[in-house]
C-alpha cells in the first residue's frame, strides 16, 4: 500500500497532469491467480502497467497476464525482483517490455561517474571471489556495510553511537555502488531520485531506458 500511495502522489504532481490512471486492481499475496484483475486491466486499454509485487506474487501476476493473452505494453515491477532466482523461476512468463526503476549496477550502458564504476567493479570482484554475483539484496546491503566500516576506520573502533550518527548525518561525497551519497541533502538515506535509473530487462542484460533521475533519453 505504501507503493500505491507513492505512485498516486506522483501521478497527482502538476508535471504529471497528462497521466490518467484507468484502472487500479489489488490481490492478496497468497492468491493463486490474478486472471480477473489482469482481464479488467486489459479491458481498460492502458498504455503502461505498474505491477508492484515481489517474488511469488509477482510471478502470479505475470503468469496471469500471459494466461489472458498477454498485455503487450510496457510493464514495470519492483526492483526486489532483480535477482537470479526470480528470473530462473519466472523467466518464461515475463513480458516483452519489462522495466525496473533501479540502481546504477543494472544500467550496463549508462554513463556512470568513474568513481561509481570503480566501486561497482570492486564489489563485483569481491563477491566473485566467493562465487556470488551481485543481485538486488547484495547490492542493497553492500554500501551500508562498507560505509559503516569506513566510518569506524576514520573515527576509531570505539566510536560511540552519537559520534557515528554525527559523522553520518553530515557526510557528503562518499561514493558507493549506488552512487554518491549526500546525507545533508537526503537525510537517512544519503541518496535521492537522481541515483535511480529506469532499465529495460533483456535476456542479454539490462539496458538503460532513461537517464539518472528518470530523465528521458533523447
Amino acid at each position: 500500500m505504501d507503493a500505491e500511495r507513492a505512485i498516486l502522489a506522483a501521478a497527482a504532481l502538476p508535471e504529471n497532469k497528462d497521466i490518467q490512471i484507468v484502472a487500479r486492481e489489488h490481490f492478496a499475496p497468497g492468491d493463486l491467480s490474478t486472471t480477473a484483475q489482469m482481464a479488467r486491466i486489459k479491458a481498460a486499454n492502458p498504455d503502461f502497467l505498474i505491477a508492484w509485487a515481489t517474488g511469488t506474487p509477482a510471478g502470479t501476476m505475470f503468469r496471469s497476464a500471459k494466461d489472458i493473452g498477454g498485455l503487450d505494453i510496457p510493464i514495470t515491477t519492483s526492483p526486489g525482483n532483480l535477482n537470479a532466482a526470480f528470473f530462473k523461476q519466472y523467466g518464461s512468463m515475463l513480458p516483452t517490455n519489462l522495466y525496473f526503476a533501479t540502481v546504477p549496477y543494472y544500467a550496463n550502458n549508462a554513463l556512470l561517474n568513474p568513481a561509481v564504476k570503480t566501486a561497482i567493479a570492486n564489489q563485483t570482484a569481491a563477491l566473485a571471489a566467493i562465487g556470488v554475483k551481485p543481485d538486488g539484496l547484495a547490492i542493497g546491503a553492500w554500501d551500508p556495510a562498507v560505509l559503516l566500516v569506513d566510518a569506524l576506520r576514520k573515527l576509531g573502533p570505539d566510536a560511540s553511537a552519537a559520534k557515528l550518527h554525527d559523522y553520518l548525518v553530515n557526510l557528503r561525497g562518499w561514493v558507493g555502488v549506488n552512487g554518491t551519497y549526500d546525507f545533508r541533502a537526503n537525510p537517512q538515506r544519503g541518496l535521492g531520485q537522481n541515483n535511480v535509473i529506469m532499465v529495460k530487462f533483456t535476456s542479454g542484460g539490462n539496458v538503460a531506458a532513461s537517464k539518472f533521475g528518470g530523465v528521458p533519453l533523447r
